[in-house]
């Protein structure tokens, strides 16, 4: 997190998040209320990706228990176990190894709130608060 807010990240990359989170020029959360056109496309792009890495987390969860909750390690470590359940996983889906039977549900967060923006430095001639670099993300990608 602090590499990006610091503007140490990749060009072109960015974190997608939900109302809880403020929109900001690596964060990018959806429309409250769209207008037609591009908004409306940002807001469908935005919601359908978020979805396939809910379910990654949510079969993540099914399969390896420890994710359900708080992680009782350092952070450094809590990666670690994150990366080896996520190595893990993708051994089990290689060999077919199906996710156990639970009735385990991914909470879906509000996807249409609108939060304030960030203060972040910008490049010359790219806005730079969150709201405004949206704005301008939605316009050259889906405009």
């Amino acid at each position: 997190m602090r590499a990006f807010e610091n503007n140490v990240i990749p060009a072109g990359c960015h974190l997608l998040g939900d109302s809880a989170y403020p929109c900001k020029r690596w964060l990018l959360t959806p429309y409250l209320h769209p207008l037609p056109g591009a908004q409306e496309a940002y807001n469908r792009a935005h919601k359908r990706t978020r979805c396939v890495i809910e379910r990654g987390i949510g079969q993540l969860k099914r399969r390896f228990h420890v994710l359900h909750g708080e992680v009782r390690v350092s952070p450094q470590k809590t990666c670690k176990i994150i990366l080896a359940c996520a190595v893990l996983h993708n051994i089990c889906k290689d060999r077919n190894i199906q996710l156990p039977e639970e009735n385990y549900v991914v909470e879906n967060p509000a996807d249409d709130v609108e939060d304030g923006g960030g203060n972040e430095a910008a490049p010359a001639g790219v806005p730079n608060d969150g709201l405004r670099y949206r704005d301008y993300f939605v316009n050259l990608r889906f405009g």
